[in-house]
């Protein structure tokens, strides 16, 4: 039968594990100088060697003839080892064996001496997937067992397991494999098995594996099972449902080139493909962090700079930096939707229709500068203009900077509150929080998280209402009744933003729904507590009438604004300079 390259090329002495130097030195220098802790905790991300340590560990303090910590695998101990048939080593998975029964088994057995070796060595998988009962159980005799026992406990979650019992062990926290690790391993593993295959698609495998060797040799088994020649890195991509550098440099060339239609037939067609969107959208964060590193840091990036630069010469530091927050964000929001696609779509439309054609203005405005203009300190002036002849004028950084703070205010065009202003605002959450929760209606929350997006897709590209619905799709929809609905946003700006919209955003809803629904928005900060007081029930949320219209605020203090402006002119006529 086929034994699969992880199980088969699992390392069997200390020297033979990858990536841990520092764990290894200290277990040997334990060993050699008779030191032994009487329990142990291994933690860290799946695949890195944890389980195959524990193993070595038992196996190498149980040798018989032991050679400066290699086992020698000829003794009888040794070959009970290796042929699984150990009495002196057991194994237990406490994802499937965590309840309490089947510690006090452990525990009644543990007073027994070992047969063959000198220790007898319990491994507990997964440790933190047993129950509280369990723990408790396990406590007294982790603490203090007969001197034959050690304990090694491995866990991907160390954070779920109790502090008495993490204070009771020796803790080593293994740690991801560097990409470079990985490679050298399968190149030697791939030698051996006879598999010709790029070292561009050893380096993609590596990278995918995200630091852990056995996913990396499971991928390397999966892609080996679906070529029959030479296997490329293009087989690789296609097994894993990941993209090439190059088709996300196209990806990112039509978002620049405002290409909408294209990207988001990319998008579809990578959906058809079943691939995962929310991979998708990681890979294109790490893409555009090659591409802020290959501008900033090139020295770090090891992949081939040429297609980062052609993207980085385009773009901003800032652009780049703005688009990887925006992705990181629609990752977020696509975990908790049940329409992801949606979500990167919507991300994709922003950054195309708005933010890039900003950038790419930005851009060519600079290269039309650098024609025209030779920066001097405290002055521009003119190519081929004799230094004799060179004008005093204003700074044209001061003019730049100028309008960058009007594309800002564009994008996020938020009012400051007047003290009049936020005492209305503060009156209208309060009495909103408290008439939404007072008759929450858990049935109308889900019917709109299940209809909004799909409703509100029509307004995008309505210039009246494109705004205010890109606001409400970005919003989290946290609490509803059958009139009052509450949005919440991470910024406090942006949920101040939707809050000035209110009276648009109504009139959206009323035109989707045809029913008149009030809304309001918090930020997550002032969420949190009327939340866990509305769970814990701990405050009383009662229903309360609005007496005024809040979503005038804002239009009544322009109008008196402008009316006092009126009046101004009207005494002293054109000599008034307004700020």
């Amino acid at each position: 039968m086929y034994q699969t390259l992880y199980r088969k090329y699992r390392p069997q002495t200390f020297d033979e594990v990858v990536g841990q130097t520092t764990i290894i030195k200290t277990l040997k220098n334990e060993i050699e100088n008779n030191r032994l802790n009487h329990a142990y905790l291994f933690t860290g991300p799946r695949g890195v060697g944890k389980t195959s340590v524990a193993k070595i560990l038992a196996k190498t303090v149980n040798c018989q003839r032991l050679d400066h910590c290699t086992p020698c695998n000829e003794c009888d101990s040794c070959q009970e080892m290796n042929q699984k048939q150990s009495t002196d080593v057991i194994e237990i998975d406490a994802a499937s064996n965590n309840g309490v029964d089947e510690i006090r088994e452990l525990k009644s057995k543990v007073n027994l001496v070992p047969s063959t070796g000198k220790y007898k060595v319990y491994i507990i998988d997964e440790v933190h997937m047993l129950t509280v009962g369990a723990f408790n159980a396990l406590l007294k005799t982790l603490e203090e067992p007969p001197e034959h026992i050690i304990f090694i406990l491995a866990t991907t979650d160390p954070h779920k397991i109790p502090l008495t019992i993490l204070s009771r062990c020796q803790r080593f926290d293994f740690k991801r494999i560097s990409v470079s690790e990985i490679v050298k391993l399968l190149s030697k593993i791939v030698k051996k098995e006879n598999i010709e295959i790029e070292e561009a698609a050893l380096e993609t495998i590596a990278r995918l594996s995200d630091g852990g060797l056995r996913d990396s040799l499971s991928m390397l088994d999966q892609v080996i099972a679906y070529t029959n020649g030479k296997i490329t890195e293009k087989e690789v991509h296609e097994v894993n449902g990941t993209l090439s550098q190059k088709d996300l440099k196209e990806f990112f060339e039509n978002i620049f080139e405002q290409k909408l239609k294209d990207c988001l037939e990319f998008i579809h067609h990578c959906n058809d493909e079943g691939k995962n969107l929310i991979k998708l959208t990681e890979e294109m964060i790490e893409f555009l962090r090659n591409v802020l590193l290959s501008k900033t840091a090139p020295e770090i990036v090891k992949n081939d700079l040429t297609i980062y630069k052609e993207i980085a010469n385009r773009m901003s530091i800032s652009d780049i930096t703005n688009m990887i927050y925006q992705f990181n964000d629609c990752i977020q929001k696509m975990k908790n939707s049940n329409y992801p696609k949606l979500i990167l779509e919507l991300c994709v439309i922003q950054n195309t229709v708005n933010d890039m054609s900003d950038a790419k203005q930005k851009n060519n405005s600079e290269k039309d500068l650098e024609k025209q203009e030779i920066n001097f300190p405290g002055n521009k002036m003119k190519k081929n203009e004799p230094l004799s002849d060179k004008k005093i004028d204003h700074d044209v950084s001061d003019e730049n900077r100028k309008n960058e703070q009007e594309i800002t205010s564009e994008k996020i065009s938020v009012k400051k509150y007047t003290n009049i202003q936020k005492e209305k605002i503060d009156e209208c959450k309060n009495i909103r929080v408290n008439n939404t929760l007072a008759h929450f209606d858990k049935k109308a929350l889900l019917q709109f998280r299940n209809t909004l997006h799909d409703e509100l897709r029509k307004y995008l590209l309505d210039p009246e209402y494109s705004h205010v619905v890109s606001l409400l799709m970005d919003g989290m929809l946290k609490a509803a009744s059958d009139e009052y609905l509450i949005v919440v946003f991470e910024e406090s700006k942006i949920s101040d933003l939707f809050n000035q919209n209110l009276k648009q955003l109504e009139h959206v809803l009323f035109d989707v729904y045809h029913k008149s629904y009030k809304v309001i928005s918090l930020s997550a900060q002032e969420w949190e507590p009327i939340k866990n007081d509305f769970n814990h029930k701990t405050r009383t949320f009662e229903y309360k009438k609005e007496t005024v219209d809040y979503s005038e605020i804002f239009h009544n203090s322009e109008a008196k604004e402008k009316q006092q402006n009126s009046e101004m002119e009207q005494m002293f006529g054109n000599i008034v300079e307004y700020n």
